[in-house]
């Protein structure tokens, strides 16, 4: 059975906020889980606003343009968590105080999913391990879960003729994959992760070379691990592979490059690793959905 959107938009406030302003925020409920984008500006240096939740709530960082973003349990102690990529995914259960915390970050776009989820177990016509929802996740990473908020993310900001019923399916897809992510999370600690001094110098060589090709055979090497056992181990530490990785790093730089102004966008390609401005035009619309001087006159408006 299929529920009825319903559109509105929030007072633009944050809850103590410090050094961070909401632009602009779209709300809409499909299948009695409520969306809402938001489009925040970020002061130079350290920023945050209270982000706990009335009701348990998902929220996935969609983009951010230049330094960190995290949850945290407390502004002034960081994440523990190993993931550091520029989009990341945040679940924390109703009542628990959590911040978003920013350090040198422009802006951010990100959306939000409010569950009910004992109402919920109608919907999905099964029963829901309410004790599961109760366990809080931060500063995590998993790609189908961020491929249905983003598709959602567009529906809530420009609804198609069809938004309703296409929305209610995403809805139930979304929340299918969130309650399998636990064993899937269970069953990656079984294959092995990465230790944290690996895990550190991996990302670091990949940042410390955005403009050049990083093979494998030198991630394994700096890591002392043969090849698949750290393609097998750094997917499982973060939830990509390592190619994956890097490119969400590199179009993060060109996000910040393309901001600047400075450079053109043939500059842009080639300083961000891509071997053409046509390449790094067609990667920047399949992860961004939309070409790089596109992207650039809708964050300048």
């Amino acid at each position: 059975m299929r529920t009825a959107c319903h559109a509105r938009r929030l007072r633009l406030k944050l809850k103590s906020a410090h050094g961070v302003q909401l632009l602009r925020r779209d709300v809409r409920t499909w299948n009695g889980v409520t969306v809402s984008v938001s489009d925040m500006s970020c002061s130079p240096g350290r920023a945050w606003h209270d982000i706990s939740p009335p009701q348990s709530r998902m929220a996935i960082v969609l983009e951010q343009i230049g330094g960190r973003v995290e949850a945290r349990t407390k502004i002034n102690q960081p994440s523990q968590s190993s993931w550091s990529g520029p989009q990341h995914i945040d679940y924390a259960p109703a009542g628990m105080q959590v911040w978003g915390y920013t350090n040198n970050v422009r802006g951010i776009r990100g959306v939000d999913f409010a569950f009910e989820f004992p109402s919920l177990e109608s919907i999905l016509g099964e029963s829901i391990d309410l004790q599961q929802t109760e366990t809080p996740r931060l500063q995590f990473f998993d790609e189908r879960i961020f491929r249905i908020g983003s598709l959602l993310a567009a529906e809530c900001k420009q609804p198609g003729d069809h938004s309703d019923l296409y929305a209610d399916s995403l809805v139930t897809a979304l929340v299918i994959g969130f309650l399998r992510f636990s064993e899937d999370r269970a069953q990656k600690k079984k294959q092995g992760t990465l230790a944290p001094w690996q895990l550190h110098r991996a990302k670091e060589f990949m940042e410390a070379n955005l403009s050049t090709g990083v093979r494998l055979r030198d991630l394994a090497q700096i890591t002392r691990l043969s090849q698949s056992q750290f393609g097998r181990a750094f997917k499982a530490s973060t939830g990509l592979a390592p190619h994956q990785w890097q490119m969400s790093l590199r179009i993060n730089r060109a996000q910040q490059l393309l901001l600047d102004g400075e450079l053109s966008l043939a500059q842009i390609a080639l300083v961000t690793g891509f071997s053409e401005q046509s390449h790094f035009t067609r990667v920047f619309r399949s992860m961004v959905g939309a070409s790089p001087g596109s992207w650039r006159r809708d964050r300048r408006s």
